[in-house]
C-alpha cells in the first residue's frame, strides 16, 4: 500500500477510534496530564493566536486524583476530582443523615409533641418550604457564578445550622413526664424552633441536590452517566445502612427503649458527622469539571457544539494535494437529523420533573411514617426497626446496579424504570387490600416494605442520567434545584399524611400514595417515544431491526457506504472520489476503517 494511502487511512481511522478509546476526552489526547503533549510534525492546529493565549497560562489544571494501588485495584487509577469528592461526600452524608434525620429524629419529635404525628409532618413541611423558596435562586446563582462558590457557602451554612441543632437539643433535655413524653418545656415553642432549624437544613439539602449534582454531571461523560449516578447512589445507600447499624449497637448497649436520652444520643452522633460534610463542601472546583468537548466525547460532530480542535486536526491532517472530504465529514454533512424529534425532546426535563413531583407528593404521605408504623402498629423495638432500615439500603444498592445494567443492555432506561415502578406500586396496593391478613401476620409486612421501597427508589440513577443528558449544561443547577420543589411536595404531603394517620390510620395514607404513584407512572410513559433505548444517542432507533438491516446491506453493497440509523445515502460521485483519493474502497475492512465503526458513530446523532 502506498505510504500516502497508509497515512490517510491511519488519519481517518484515528478520527473515529480516539473518541472511543479516550472515554473522558474527545478534544485532547490526554485530559489529565499536567505536562504539555508535544505536537507531531503533521499537527498544525495551533495557530499564532493560540500560542499567544497559551503563553499567559502555562500551567495545566490537574483534574484527576490518582488513587494508589490497593487490594481491590492492581494499578493506580485516576478519578476526576469532583467525582471522587461527590462520592466521598455521599458516603459521609448518608451516614450522618441516616443516624440523626431518620428513625431517631422522627421518634424524638413525636416524643416532644406528646405522641402526635401531626407536628412531625409540620416540621417536614417547613423544611420543604424553605427548599422551595430558595431552590431556584440558588440554582440560578450556581449557573451564573459557579457551582463551587455556592457549595462553599452551603458548607458554612451547614456548619452553623448543625451547631444550632445541637444547642436546641441540649435545651430541650431528656426529662419525660409520667406518660413517657417530654415534659419540662413548652412543646409548641420547642417544635417551632425545630421547624426553623429544619428550614436551614432544607436550604442545605437544596444545595446538595442542586449545584452539587449539577457539578457531578459536569464532571462525567455523556453516555456513561447512568453508571456514574449508580456509583453515587450505591455509595449513599451503603452509607445509609451504617446509620441504622450504629443505632442498633447503641440501643443494644445502652438500652433498647424509645426514650429521649437514647434518641438524643444517636442524633448527637449523626450531627457530629455533619461537620465533616460541611468541610468537604469547601473543596469542590468548577475548573476541574470536564470541558464541553470532553463531556460529549460519545457525541458525534453534529451534536451540540463539538470540538473545534478536532475539526482543525482533521483539516490539517490531510495532504496538500487531497481536497476530498473525510468519510466522517461526508456522513455528518449528508445526515438528516430528525428535527421534529429533537424539538419534542425539549419536553423531556419537564416530564421528568412532573413525574418526580407526583411521586414525591405521594411518597411524602407515607415514607416518614413507616418507622412509626412499625413502632406503633407492629410493635417493634428500636433495634428491630433499625434492622429494617439497615437492610433496605443494601438491597436497594443491588437492585439499582441490576436496573442500570438492564437499561444499558438495550432494554432502555425508561422501560427499566417502568418495570421497577409498576412492581413497587403493586406491592403498596397489597399492603392496603390485604390489610386484614397482614394484621394477623405482621411479619410479612417487613419483606413487602423492603421490596416496595427498593423497587421505587432503585431507578434513581437512570432517572438522573436522563435529566442530565437532555438539559443544557449551563442550566443543570437550576433544573436540579427544582428537586427542592418536589421536596416541598414531599414535605407538604407529609403534613397531610400525619393528619390522616391521626384521624384514621396508616392504611389510608398508603392507598392515596399508591394512587398518586400510579398517576406518576402514566406520566413517565410519555418518555417512551422520546428517550432512545441506547444511552448517549439522540434518536429513537429500532436497535435489533437496524442492526440486522445494516449487516445485510454491508454484505450486499461492497462499493458504497450504507446509511445507518437515519443517515441518507451518499452520492455515488462522492464515494468514487473518496475511493480514488484513498486508493481502496471506503467500505472495505482495511486498517481499522470498518463499517461497524461508522455505524456506531452514526448512532450518536
Amino acid at each position: 500500500m502506498p505510504p500516502q494511502t497508509q497515512e490517510a487511512l491511519t488519519t481517518m481511522s484515528s478520527d473515529l477510534q480516539e473518541p472511543l478509546l479516550n472515554v473522558g476526552s474527545e478534544c485532547e489526547p490526554t485530559q489529565t496530564s499536567t505536562e504539555e503533549v508535544p505536537s507531531s510534525p503533521n499537527d498544525t492546529t495551533t495557530t499564532n493566536d493560540d500560542n499567544n493565549n497559551n503563553n499567559t497560562a502555562t500551567d495545566v489544571i490537574e483534574k484527576d486524583i490518582v488513587l494508589p494501588a490497593c487490594c481491590c485495584m492492581k494499578e493506580p487509577r485516576r478519578v476526576n476530582h469532583n467525582v471522587l469528592l461527590n462520592l466521598v461526600l455521599c458516603v459521609v452524608y448518608g451516614i450522618s443523615g441516616s443516624l440523626w434525620n431518620g428513625t431517631a429524629y422522627a421518634a424524638y419529635l413525636k416524643k416532644i409533641a406528646r405522641g402526635k404525628n401531626g407536628p412531625l409532618g409540620d416540621v417536614e413541611a417547613v423544611q420543604g418550604l424553605a427548599s422551595l423558596l430558595t431552590a431556584l435562586p440558588v440554582g440560578y446563582v450556581a449557573d451564573k457564578v459557579g457551582r463551587a462558590k455556592v457549595l462553599r457557602a452551603g458548607g458554612v451554612l451547614l456548619l452553623i445550622t448543625t451547631a444550632m441543632q445541637i444547642f436546641v437539643l441540649e435545651w430541650v433535655g431528656t426529662e419525660e413526664d409520667d406518660n413517657g413524653e417530654g415534659g419540662r418545656y413548652d412543646a409548641t415553642v420547642a417544635l417551632w424552633i425545630m421547624g426553623v432549624i429544619m428550614a436551614f437544613f432544607g436550604i442545605g439539602d437544596g444545595l446538595v441536590n442542586g449545584p452539587m449534582m449539577a457539578l457531578y454531571a459536569d464532571s462525567t461523560p455523556e453516555g456513561e452517566r447512568s453508571t456514574f449516578f449508580n456509583y453515587l447512589f450505591v455509595c449513599y445507600m451503603v452509607a445509609s445502612a451504617c446509620g441504622p447499624l450504629v443505632s442498633i449497637i447503641l440501643f443494644q448497649t445502652l438500652g433498647d427503649v424509645w426514650d429521649l436520652w437514647h434518641l438524643r444520643l444517636v442524633i448527637y452522633i449523626g450531627l457530629g458527622i455533619e461537620i465533616f460534610n460541611a468541610v468537604l463542601m469547601l473543596f469542590f472546583d468548577d475548573r476541574k469539571a470536564l470541558d464541553e468537548g470532553e463531556e460529549n466525547s460519545a457525541s458525534s460532530e453534529g451534536d451540540d457544539e463539538g470540538c473545534n480542535e478536532d475539526e482543525n486536526d482533521r483539516d490539517n491532517h490531510r495532504t496538500t494535494g487531497d481536497s476530498s472530504p473525510s468519510s466522517a465529514e461526508i456522513m455528518s454533512q449528508s445526515s438528516a437529523p430528525d428535527t421534529e424529534l429533537l424539538q419534542r425532546q425539549k419536553w423531556i426535563p419537564y416530564i421528568v420533573f412532573s413525574q418526580g413531583l407526583i411521586f414525591a407528593v405521594g411518597s411524602g404521605m407515607t415514607v416518614k411514617f413507616f418507622p412509626l408504623f412499625f413502632k406503633d402498629e407492629v410493635g417493634m423495638s428500636p433495634s428491630q426497626v433499625q434492622i429494617i432500615y439497615c437492610i433496605v439500603p443494601i438491597v436497594m444498592s443491588i437492585a439499582s446496579t441490576l436496573c442500570t445494567k438492564l437499561a444499558s443492555s438495550g432494554f432502555g432506561r425508561v422501560q427499566a424504570m417502568l418495570l421497577y415502578s409498576v412492581a413497587g406500586v403493586l406491592l403498596l396496593y397489597s399492603m392496603v387490600f390485604f390489610k386484614k391478613y397482614l394484621d394477623v401476620h405482621p411479619v410479612l409486612l417487613v419483606p413487602i416494605y423492603i421490596l416496595r421501597t427498593t423497587l421505587m427508589n432503585a431507578s434513581y440513577p437512570i432517572q438522573e442520567s436522563i435529566l442530565m443528558d437532555f438539559v443544557p449544561r449551563e442550566e443543570r443547577a437550576r433544573w436540579k434545584s427544582l428537586d427542592s420543589v418536589a421536596s416541598f411536595g414531599w414535605c407538604g404531603s407529609a403534613a397531610f399524611g400525619g393528619w390522616l394517620a391521626d384521624k384514621y390510620d396508616y392504611t389510608y395514607t398508603f392507598l392515596i400514595t399508591a394512587i398518586l404513584q400510579t398517576i406518576g407512572i402514566a406520566v413517565w410513559c410519555l418518555l417512551l417515544p422520546l428517550v432512545p433505548r441506547t444511552e448517549g444517542s439522540r434518536t429513537i432507533e429500532e436497535n435489533g431491526d437496524n442492526n440486522n438491516e445494516a449487516n445485510t446491506n454491508s454484505e450486499t453493497n461492497t462499493n458504497s457506504l450504507v446509511p445507518y440509523n437515519g443517515y441518507s445515502s451518499l452520492a455515488e460521485e462522492e464515494v468514487a472520489e473518496m475511493e480514488r483519493s484513498l486508493g481502496v474502497p471506503v467500505s472495505a475492512d482495511s486498517d481499522g476503517l470498518t463499517e461497524p465503526l461508522l455505524s456506531s458513530a452514526s448512532t450518536r446523532d
